[in-house]
C-alpha cells in the first residue's frame, strides 16, 4: 500500500486499530490503497483516508444507486434530503452514480466520530437505495460490489 505522506499514514494506522475495534460485527475488509470496506444489508461503504493540505482527511463514501434514470424530480428529492441529513450529503458522479458522503478531518478524529460517520452513511445508503429504486430504477451496492 502506498501512501502519500507520512501525515496519510498514521491516520490510516490509527483508523485500522479503531476498525478492529468498533467493526467486528460488520463484514469489513482492507481495500488496495488507503481504505476499509463495510457492508449493511444492500450497502457498501468505503472509508478512505486521504492527505490534505498538512492533514489527513477521512471520507466515508456509499455508492448508493447506480444506473437510476437522473430526472428534475430524483435531484430535487436528493437535495431536500441533503437538507435533512445531520451527515453527508448525496452527490450524482459524471457516470450518475449517485454517492453519500461525509468527511473528517483526520488529526481531530476520535473513535465516536469515526463510528458515527460510518454508521450514518451505512444505515443512510442502506435505507435511501430501495427508495431510489423503487421510483427511479437503477441497481444498488449488493448488486454491483462482487
Amino acid at each position: 500500500m502506498e501512501f502519500q505522506t507520512q501525515v496519510q499514514r498514521e491516520c490510516y494506522e490509527q483508523v485500522a486499530i479503531w476498525m478492529e475495534e468498533m467493526f467486528t460485527q460488520y463484514p469489513w475488509e482492507k481495500l488496495d490503497d488507503p481504505g476499509f470496506g463495510l457492508f449493511l444489508g444492500s450497502a457498501w461503504v468505503e472509508v478512505r483516508i486521504y492527505p490534505w493540505h498538512e492533514d489527513a482527511v477521512i471520507e466515508t463514501r456509499s455508492l448508493v444507486v447506480q444506473g437510476a434514470e437522473i430526472t428534475p424530480e430524483l435531484m430535487q428529492f436528493l437535495l431536500l434530503k441533503n437538507s435533512q441529513m445531520r451527515f453527508g450529503g448525496f452527490a450524482i458522479d459524471d457516470h450518475d452514480h449517485i454517492y453519500l458522503s461525509h468527511t473528517i478531518v483526520g488529526s481531530t478524529c476520535d473513535p465516536g466520530e469515526l463510528e458515527s460517520s460510518v454508521l450514518s452513511v451505512l444505515e443512510t445508503a442502506d435505507d435511501f437505495d430501495d427508495q431510489i429504486i423503487q421510483k427511479w430504477g437503477g441497481k444498488r451496492a449488493l448488486d454491483i460490489v462482487p
